[in-house]
């Protein structure tokens, strides 16, 4: 048995080396699938939550097998990958288990469900910030890959680059052991030049050093985290913790009172406030925050604010949609029908 799993798990490893594409298709259509059958009948929302994780599970093992096709290593230790690994599955999972706690248990099983996965994704985000130094952690930790770019040709002339200009950075390093100035500067012209003793062996020289180490450098730091102060180290703190501290003043105020939610959104202001200006940051990190704080917006779609506020005028607008524009009736009918239950799981993703 095991060996027929093998088999079979090294026939779907080379199907999607060999056609990445219609692998992608494959992933589109599951998803897209997820969103058509929401509302449509009794138990669809489980059935949707279920199609929209496979989904995401299976960009991440194609990925995972792309990745080992175009020998991209990790920037990271291996137990740091993994750590990251088993946080992106409890990100894509949490939303159907809990709709499952849901229809198979008590609400008091439920909460319990949620509690525990929201403490799992709380301690590996705390661990991976202070073990691994992490910084600013992305949701999910690990994001789905541009298949465009991961050709074999491009990914082995890309690395040929980077090694050729590694080599010309050695060259030059091993040539100015002895501290030696590497450029001096012309008293009438001003211009730049490089020194002759800092030049590299003949094999390794070109005109365009500074561009070349630059770039490597920059290859370098793309997926470096930046090293974060002890203000940003609160921030992210914050940050973490807020799923946990909302779900405590639930329990404590209930869903009914307006402190959750005011509690949660000042948290959430208040680490992007402490994160500062984001100018010494990678882009990632940079990419990180503008989805924070585009994550604002859902405070107006959680309760209490959305019962008293936003619920009547998002209906009317639907209806006008429905009713004004041909076939959009197909789709906004049962994306209301289904309203009332997405709203009330989705938008308490307390990481969010």
């Amino acid at each position: 048995m095991a060996d027929t799993l093998k088999n079979v798990y090294e026939k779907y490893k080379q199907s999607v080396r060999d056609h990445p594409d219609k692998v992608g298709q494959v992933e589109t259509t599951v998803r897209l699938l997820s969103y058509l059958v929401a509302g449509r009948f009794g138990n669809s929302q489980v059935l949707s939550e279920l199609m929209y994780t496979a989904s995401n599970l299976l960009v991440l093992l194609n990925d995972a097998i792309l990745k080992q096709k175009s020998k991209i290593v990790p920037k990271v230790p291996v137990s740091q990958e993994r750590l990251c690994q088993l946080l992106t599955v409890l990100e894509y999972v949490e939303v159907f288990v809990e709709i499952t706690a849901m229809r198979l248990w008590t609400p008091l099983g439920r909460w319990l469900v949620i509690a525990a996965i929201q403490i799992a994704k709380a301690a590996l985000r705390f661990f991976l910030l202070v073990k691994y130094k992490s910084g600013i952690q992305p949701t999910p930790p690990i994001a789905p890959i541009d298949r465009g770019s991961l050709s074999m040709s491009g990914a082995e002339e890309e690395d040929k680059e980077i090694s050729q200009a590694e080599e010309i950075i050695a060259g030059i390093e091993q040539h100015t052991e002895t501290k030696s100035p590497v450029t001096f500067t012309l008293k009438r012209s001003g211009k730049t030049v490089r020194t002759i003793s800092a030049a590299p062996a003949m094999n390794m020289r070109t005109w365009s050093l500074s561009n070349l180490q630059t770039g490597v450098k920059n290859q370098r730091q793309q997926l470096t985290p930046t090293v974060l102060n002890r203000q940003r180290v609160w921030a992210e703190s914050i940050h973490i913790a807020k799923p946990l501290i909302h779900l405590a003043s639930l329990y404590a105020c209930g869903f009914s009172s307006w402190k959750p939610w005011l509690l949660s959104c000042g948290l959430d202001v208040t680490s992007l406030c402490m994160m500062g200006e984001p100018d010494d940051l990678n882009v990632n990190e940079k990419a990180e925050l503008r989805r924070r704080t585009f994550m604002l917006l859902f405070y107006l779609l959680r309760s209490p604010f959305y019962d008293r506020y936003s619920q009547a005028k998002i209906i009317f607008l639907l209806k006008i949609f429905a009713d004004n524009i041909p076939g959009m009736s197909l789709f906004i009918k049962p994306f209301m029908e289904y309203l009332p239950a997405w709203q009330k799981v989705y938008f308490y993703i307390w990481s969010t």
